[in-house]
């Protein structure tokens, strides 16, 4: 007689609501998928702030700041003679220098006069 209680009170439970069955729990909500924040982009600079000079430029301003201060091309005395007429030329290892970083070298004050970082260390 106790199973037979026993089923009833199941069947009655189950009847009125008292025990939820699997499709009566409510599903879990579902994720909601992380929301892309927007980043900031910074402002473009103006090109005229951040490019070098052109080559010509520069060199053009080497020559003005060399002959402002009574300087060669080479940055030597003006009048200067040089073995094979030139300092960039090596004539015993065959090795050339660029002109400009010859320049630099010897007067840093040109270099930062016309804008040209330096490439020899």
């Amino acid at each position: 007689m106790s199973n037979m209680l026993v089923g009833a009170l199941l069947v009655l439970g189950a009847a009125a609501g008292g025990c939820p069955r699997a499709e009566q729990v409510p599903p879990a909500p579902p994720e909601k998928a992380p929301v892309a924040t927007p980043v900031a982009t910074p402002a473009p600079t103006p090109k005229a702030a951040t490019a070098k000079p052109s080559r010509e430029a520069e060199e053009a301003c080497v020559d003005q700041w060399l002959a402002a201060h009574g300087l060669d091309r080479y940055g030597g005395p003006a009048g200067t003679m040089y073995a094979g007429g030139t300092p960039l030329f090596d004539e015993r290892t065959g090795a050339r220098k660029d002109r400009l970083e010859y320049v630099y070298k010897l007067h840093p004050a040109a270099r930062d006069t016309c804008h040209r970082a330096p490439s020899l260390r």
